[in-house]
């Protein structure tokens, strides 16, 4: 894919981009030398685009680090030597890299240079992310400046202002965005890209740059009461933060706060329902303009706070009003309640213009044109269905034949068998039939998880974990696991990408087939695994045009399984399977038929197997061939024969 068009154009014109888009081009404008990062949507479109433009357009660093926390250290050494630099991460990456970022925000580089600037998307509704987390809570904990756009322009806008304010103060500033922001598309006025101004002369003085006890608490003290404060100072006259519609009247006297894309949804709510309310947009969320918002309150008997998951901004506008012993109403989540009912918004899932008309209705009792409740109660007859692996995925394979060997086992031993679960594509074994997972917590945490249970009990306790996932945060699990000897079977399912979040490359990837490759070492999996000690078994899909891969890989879960019950080893199977989004763009699939005179219609295929490809037509099973990738997997469960191939003309 070409991201050529992010870089076109002159100062001034007009694109159609989206807010991913905008946020690379931001930083472009602004001087960018590094970005580093961690894919992860909603944000990972914008590594993909800085890796792909990066050594055109002159910046000096763009990498996938293999976690969060390692791209925050890169780009943090980075920045304390005088670059421009950026970090992206999704909401629960913020986690991971937030060890170094509370030593890294204290620290006061010496450079002129030096900005960072990080980007974190947030994922309200849980679109695509393990949990759904409200990453603004850090802010207080990291003290630090935090920006958030509410649509492309602003993504540009902020990204810009970020970078400025960062190189100025001399803290990370963080961008916040969420799915709706990152991903919305809108006509965006673009400026002038500039070149990066890193010097080859630096200062890395230990007196500015070392987290210690010799240090750090007076970089702890300048930080907040020297360069937080002139942040505050920035807060409070930043055009980030405006009032809209201040010459409005409303009967009952009402104001609303808002931020982000809730913003966008407040101004669709308001003009559905004919209503008129002055508006204080907070664009800069920390530190909040204090002092401004206080002159809001002011003005008003009641005001309504409007943001989608926590009440951060409420929390602080109730300690604002009370003291400046204001007397007003405030509407939002009432976030010392815990109740539903004294909610005016929910805690929960995203905001939308129905639920804030909704509100709205409740605070005010105006009429609205239709019944709104009628609306987002009614409910639509559509097509129900779970989650499901793309056609020809390797882990339906690895999941039917994990579930065929546990149930040998189960038979065998009487012993039950326990699942922990990781996240990737493969999370999705965990839906029935198979529902492969009892516990599943956060990147990298299935192989720990299964220790927890192995060590107190006699079960055989089953951690599933990706190739990506084992690299990112998987390692120093597996090396508790035999340091402790503790009788675990680890599946590392390797595809050779980070299949969830689109393909992109990691540490064990193969180099030959990814631009970026022809810089970089890949990392043999099997060869780190045997290094460690452990028991390993590798086994692959495509070996020696091998046609009984399910039966093999069927035999080896059985036997190491037992293995663990019976002699407590931990064992590792390594299956290499590649992601077969990937394999069609390097081989061409041959295409499954089936030869009705033969099928017998037992559906193991479609009923068990579950290929999307594959359904029920006519008293048989048919192979939808636009839909099949030819993974071969069904000719070989097929009991009768009747899965045949296609050959291509």
């Amino acid at each position: 894919m070409s991201y050529n068009k992010i870089v076109k154009g002159n100062s001034g014109d007009e694109k159609f981009f989206l807010g991913n888009e905008t946020i690379v081009r931001g930083a472009l404008e602004s001087g960018i030398d590094v970005y580093t990062y961690y894919p992860g949507t909603p944000s990972s479109e914008v590594g993909e685009i800085f890796m792909e433009i990066f050594r055109d357009v002159g910046m000096k660093w763009v990498e996938s680090s293999i976690n969060e926390k390692v791209a925050i250290e890169v780009a943090g050494a980075a920045y304390a030597r005088g670059a421009s630099v950026m970090v992206g991460m999704k909401n629960v990456g913020l986690n991971v890299a937030s060890d170094p970022l509370f030593a890294l925000s204290t620290t006061h580089p010496k450079n002129k240079n030096s900005a960072l600037v990080i980007l974190v998307a947030d994922d309200p509704q849980q679109h695509s992310s393990a949990v759904e987390m409200d990453s603004r809570y850090y802010l207080k904990l990291f003290k630090i400046p935090a920006l958030e756009p509410s649509n492309p322009q602003e993504c540009l806008d902020f990204t810009k202002k970020a970078f400025e304010i960062s190189r100025e103060l001399k803290l990370p500033v963080i961008l916040r965005t969420v799915t709706m922001v990152s991903h919305s598309r809108s006509n965006v006025v673009i400026g002038e890209i500039k070149r990066s101004k890193i010097k080859e002369d630096f200062d890395l003085s230990k007196e500015f740059n070392v987290a210690s006890r010799l240090y750090f608490l007076e970089l702890k003290e300048d930080q907040i009461y020297n360069r937080l404060n002139r942040a505050l100072e920035m807060s409070e006259n930043s055009s980030l933060n405006r009032f809209e519609n201040m010459n409005v009247k409303n009967e009952f006297e009402l104001g609303i706060i808002t931020s982000g894309v809730s913003y966008s949804y407040v101004r669709e709510a308001l003009n559905f329902l004919g209503f008129k309310a002055p508006i204080l947009k907070i664009g800069f969320i920390n530190p909040l303009p204090a002092q401004k918002i206080a002159n809001f309150l002011k003005q008003f008997t009641q005001v309504f706070i409007v943001e989608e998951n926590d009440a951060y901004i409420e929390t602080q506008v109730l300690a604002i009003a009370q003291k400046n012993d204001l007397k007003v109403k405030i509407h939002g989540k009432d976030p010392f309640s815990y109740s539903k009912e004294n909610s005016s918004l929910p805690f929960v899932g995203e905001l939308d213009p129905t639920k804030i008309a909704l509100a709205l209705i409740k605070i005010t009792n105006i009429t609205p044109k239709i019944d709104l409740n009628q609306i987002k109660g009614k409910k639509y007859e559509i097509l129900g269905r779970l989650p499901i692996l793309c056609p020809g995925c390797p882990h339906r394979t690895t999941g039917y034949a994990i579930k065929q060997a546990i149930t040998k086992i189960k038979s065998k031993t009487g012993k039950k068998v326990y699942f922990y679960q990781d996240i990737g594509c493969y999370t999705l074994l965990a839906y029935p039939p198979l529902s492969f997972a009892n516990v599943k917590y956060c990147m990298g945490s299935s192989i720990a998880l299964a220790q927890g249970v192995a060590h107190t009990n006699g079960s055989l306790n089953i951690a599933i974990i990706g190739d990506g996932t084992f690299f990112h945060a998987g390692i120093p699990a597996l090396l508790n696991g035999i340091y402790n000897k503790a009788p675990i079977l680890v599946l590392i399912l390797d595809n050779g990408w980070i299949g969830m979040t689109g393909q992109q490359p990691h540490p064990g990837s193969d180099i030959r087939y990814y631009k970026e490759g022809y810089f970089k070492r890949d990392i043999k999996l099997e060869d780190f695994l045997q290094g460690t000690g452990a028991h390993v078994s590798v086994i692959r899909h495509h070996e020696n045009n091998e046609q009984d891969y399910l039966t093999r890989l069927k035999e080896v879960i059985y036997e190491k399984g037992l293995d663990v019950l019976e002699r407590k080893n931990l064992h590792v199977i390594l299956v290499k399977d590649e992601c077969i989004q990937k394999y069609v763009k390097k081989y061409e699939p041959y295409v499954r038929y089936v030869d009705v005179k033969s099928c017998k219609n037992c559906g193991l295929c479609y009923s068990q197997f579950l290929c999307p490809a594959i359904s029920e037509k006519d008293d048989a099973a048919f192979i939808n061939s636009t839909l099949c990738l030819g993974c071969d997997i069904c000719e070989e469960i097929c009991p009768n024969n009747a899965i045949k191939r296609e050959e291509i003309p």
